[in-house]
């Protein structure tokens, strides 16, 4: 099956409710009858002659995105996005983009920002639900943006190292960097920064650090070493691995040092791992900010377009923004531009079969960019597959271990194939899950009512869905993504999912037989019966894939190598963009932890190395 990228199309608009006007007049007074189409319309002739402020709301990412526009004389002078629940850093940081856009324009055809499609479908819904509420001339106000007439001017910049993407590798590079005394221009192609980091957990390794030891948690650069090693079936490309075991503990200290990064984590932990506050998204905000305080020179919505090259020595970028082009002169260049999870001409044909749930802007840049220098690329046959997780309606792939994890802990739940039959130990190790999913047509979690609500309070919880979206797939019946269907019985539920006659209904038995032995024969310890009264419920599961774990060859430098296994004078690179760490899976907390590591090391050696 191709892998799913179709886009949220926002299907309805709110329009404005008419004001009612009295049904009848006494016959005695003869006055005439003002209906409600009538009042209506000097309701809205009044605000084509006075103006005034008029709001408009239509569904967005995770909620009702709400518009404010002031209006005078048909002309819209401002407007304000007053309610959202988009998520930060990505739909929240397109929301003024395009409010400015469309003020600037005069328009509600504003174009859609590149990686937040169901934001700027919303957006642009809203406008026109408030447009209207105006009673302003619709077809007037949607032309298109104006194209420019094709001429950018021309920009030179000179500054000691380019750093080409602003996620959280690119970020730790340019702020590491910046307080090593270099100065820093910071080239970001999408309109916000986080990219990759602003979707993840941030669930940061800490392996050597201060905080891990104050915290009494026993651990080392070798366990950790063995345990990746392990973990991703010895496919790791090892010199890389010794970079991040051995660099992880000084750049968590980096990360969390108030004369550092100052970046906010909790603590304390029971694990390696220590998260991030506000999440990934939270992390890259602070990152951003610091970055900026510190004197970097940050350009959004610039992506470079090639890499400058002297006799054999990376020099700078060309980049092109929205109304420049520029030559960045440089001593050194960091790419830290993602994987390339969102280009189907890198990703294997085995992957595409699953969704997709990672950045749309991980496509591979910095892949295209290095044949200039012949770079060197490693376990690129590699991408990290993730089982748990539903299709939202824009297609994309949604992480569920928020509500799975509530669900197994609240009462029975458990998974079926296409056959109605359990194939696997649910709360077992991921990798094992896969493989099992793998052999399936189709996978469904199948819940009694208490298991459904934990579910759902769990990814409600963690911002992913609302309880009006509950209520829209389930009246959806399973016709559209996601899946999440209901019944009153086990069979009424098989039904709607085409199961055979019977078959789920043996197997919630089978399950409450285990429960009552303790296990199964999948090895899962099993305390909780499924409910022998409905309703039921069932919600579809995929295999998603986001993260690539291949990429460019490294030095312990951080610098690429070329295929001759020789440093490119100049060229170095960070995160997503650098293969081999993970082996064919990756180990919770490594990959947000080897943004923040190797961006650490990154910029802190280029700094080193052009002084």
């Amino acid at each position: 099956m191709k892998k799913l990228v179709s886009v949220l199309l926002a299907s309805s608009l709110l329009l404005a409710g008419c004001q009612s006007g009295s049904s009848s007049a006494p016959a005695e007074t003869s006055q005439p009858v003002t209906t409600a189409a009538e009042t209506q319309k000097e309701t809205t002739k009044e605000a084509e002659e006075s103006g005034g402020v008029f709001t408009g709301k239509a569904p967005g990412f995770h909620g009702d995105i709400v518009v404010e526009i002031t209006v005078e004389e048909d002309v819209i002078t401002d407007l304000k996005v007053t309610e959202h629940s988009e998520t930060e850093n990505i739909g929240e940081a397109a929301l003024p983009v395009l409010a400015q856009q469309a003020l600037d324009n005069q328009t509600i055809n504003v174009d859609t920002v590149a990686g937040a499609t169901v934001t700027s479908d919303g957006f642009r819904a809203a406008l026109k639900d408030a447009v209207e509420s105006a009673g302003l001339d619709v077809s007037k106000l949607s032309q298109a943006v104006a194209a420019s007439d094709g001429q950018k001017e021309e920009v030179t910049i000179d500054t000691d190292i380019v750093v080409v993407g602003a996620g959280g590798a690119g970020l730790t590079a340019s702020l590491s960097a910046l307080q090593n005394g270099a100065k820093v221009v910071l080239l970001e192609k999408m309109s916000f920064a986080g990219g990759a980091s602003s979707m993840a957990g941030a669930g940061t390794t800490a392996t050597g650090s201060k905080w891990l030891a104050e915290d009494g948690v026993e651990d080392s650069p070798e366990k950790l070493k063995a345990d990746l090693l392990e973990n991703g079936h010895n496919l790791n490309h090892e010199p890389t691995v010794d970079i991040f075991v051995n660099t992880v503990g000084e750049a968590f200290d980096w990360l969390v040092d108030p004369e550092g990064a100052n970046v906010e984590y909790q603590r304390p932990t029971t694990s390696r791992t220590y998260s991030g506050v506000g999440r990934g998204a939270g992390v890259v905000k602070t990152l951003l900010a610091h970055v900026e305080e510190a004197g970097g020179q940050v350009l959004m919505s610039t992506p470079a377009t090639e890499l400058m090259v002297t006799d054999g020595k990376v020099t700078g970028v060309k980049a092109e923004g929205e109304k420049e082009v520029y030559t960045i002169n440089a001593k050194a260049v960091i790419l830290a531009t993602g994987g390339f999870g969102a280009n189907d001409d890198l990703v294997p044909e085995e992957f595409q079969k699953f969704v997709y749930a990672g950045a749309a802007g991980a496509t591979g840049d910095a892949i295209e960019m290095t044949k200039a220098v012949d770079a060197d690329l490693i376990n690129m046959e590699f991408v990290n597959v993730q089982p748990n997780s539903i299709v939202l309606p824009s297609g994309l792939g949604q992480y569920c271990n928020p509500g799975v994890g509530g669900a197994y802990k609240t009462s029975g739940a458990f998974m079926v194939n296409e056959k109605g039959e359990r194939f696997a130990n649910e709360q077992g190790g991921a990798y094992e899950l896969i493989q099992a999913m793998k052999g399936n047509e189709a996978s469904y979690l199948i819940l009694d009512e208490a298991s459904f609500t934990a579910f759902n309070e769990g990814m409600k919880g963690s911002k992913i869905y609302t309880d009006e979206d509950v209520e829209t797939w389930l009246k959806n019946n399973g016709s559209s993504n996601p899946v999440m269907v209901g019944g009153d019985t086990l069979e009424d539920v098989a039904k709607v999912l085409n199961l055979p006659d019977g078959a789920l209904t043996a197997a919630a038995e089978s399950y409450n037989q285990a429960v009552d032995a303790g296990t199964d024969e999948f090895g899962r310890t099993l305390t909780m019966k499924i409910s022998g009264d409905g309703p039921y419920y069932a919600v579809q599961m995929w295999l998603r894939y986001y993260a690539t774990l291949g990429g460019l060859h490294v030095n312990e430098q951080m610098q690429v190598l070329n295929t001759s296994q020789n440093p490119v004078d100049g060229l170095y690179a960070a995160g997503e963009a650098v293969g081999g760490l993970e082996g064919d899976i990756y180990l919770g907390g490594s990959l947000f932890g080897w943004a923040m590591t190797s961006g650490y090391k990154a910029g802190t050696s280029v700094a080193e190395a052009i002084q």
